[in-house]
């Protein structure tokens, strides 16, 4: 009974190896790339093949709409609309994005961070009024303006709102990605809302929150928790350090909690991965 089992066994190995050469059962075809580089129409192609082998990141000025309105983890960003980039100008936009971004960040840090896709554009528009925006970013993804003449003409003061609003789009995603210390959330009190009255000891900066653009998200606490969100914290900690610079920080320093919760996330990012965020925020063009 065993040999007969052999036998069995061995007629149907014959007849799956026949079957396979046949038809091609069990053959495994290689995986396709998303996107084929070099894409073939700006004297920049060879850096853009450059950095997706150093990064594995596609910096494409040639995609599809469908391509630039999705994102596995949110879905349509059809609320946009974007001008095609000029791949004339794509080797001046890599200059520019290794100013305002790349060369802010140690390579093993952009390696697990970058974007798996960098869309370039000439104009990127959101909503009916088709309101400019320099940037968006997604999950995966980030889609950038100025990829064309206008490069020529940008400001020192559009260069610096580009890299603010690239720098805090591009943290707004990192911060699900990266464990911050607790001690750093266990600095303050989340279970009331804060206040704007300077003497009051509810007061905002005196207990370790700061403003997130202007907005002083600390005072009005979330529904339906009633407390104050965490995260809501880290990110203005963290879009204030790459959108202001140092000295823009003295005053709210001068308040103990602020300065812990500060120096927590400094010394933290710099001593995990190598680099200082409050020099992206001291980063100015003249």
């Amino acid at each position: 009974m065993k040999r007969m089992n052999i036998y069995i066994a061995l007629f149907l190995s014959i007849w799956l190896i026949a079957c396979s050469e046949e038809n091609g059962v069990g053959s495994v075809d290689p995986l396709t790339p998303d996107y084929i580089l070099p894409q073939g129409k700006s004297p920049a192609d060879n850096r853009i093949v450059e950095l997706y082998n150093q990064y594995g990141t596609y910096i494409l000025y040639e995609y599809t709409e469908r391509d630039f309105n999705w994102s596995q983890m949110e879905g349509s960003s059809s609320d946009y609309t974007y001008t095609k980039a000029d791949p004339l100008y794509a080797g001046e936009m890599l200059d520019l994005l290794n100013e305002v971004w790349f060369s802010l960040y140690p390579v093993d840090f952009h390696r697990k961070y970058m974007p798996y896709k960098i869309f370039l554009a000439t104009a990127l528009r959101y909503g009916s009024s088709a309101q400019f925006k320099d940037v968006r970013a997604m999950n995966g993804q980030i889609a950038v303006s100025y990829c064309s003449d206008t490069l020529k003409k940008m400001s020192v003061g559009t260069k610096l709102s580009l890299k603010i609003n690239l720098q805090q789009g591009l943290w707004e995603k990192w911060i699900d990605k990266i464990n911050f210390p607790e001690e750093f959330f266990a600095l303050s009190d989340y279970s009331k809302a804060a206040n704007t009255t300077p003497s009051s000891p509810d007061y905002a900066r005196n207990r370790g929150f700061v403003a997130n653009n202007g907005n002083e998200w600390s005072t009005r606490v979330n529904w339906p928790s009633r407390t104050l969100n965490k995260m809501d914290d880290l990110k203005a900690f963290l879009n204030g350090m790459v959108g202001r610079t140092s000295e823009q920080w003295k005053v709210e320093l001068e308040y103990p909690l602020v300065k812990k919760k500060y120096d927590i996330l400094r010394n933290y990012l710099l001593r995990t991965y190598g680099f200082d965020i409050q020099a992206i925020g001291d980063m100015i063009y003249e």
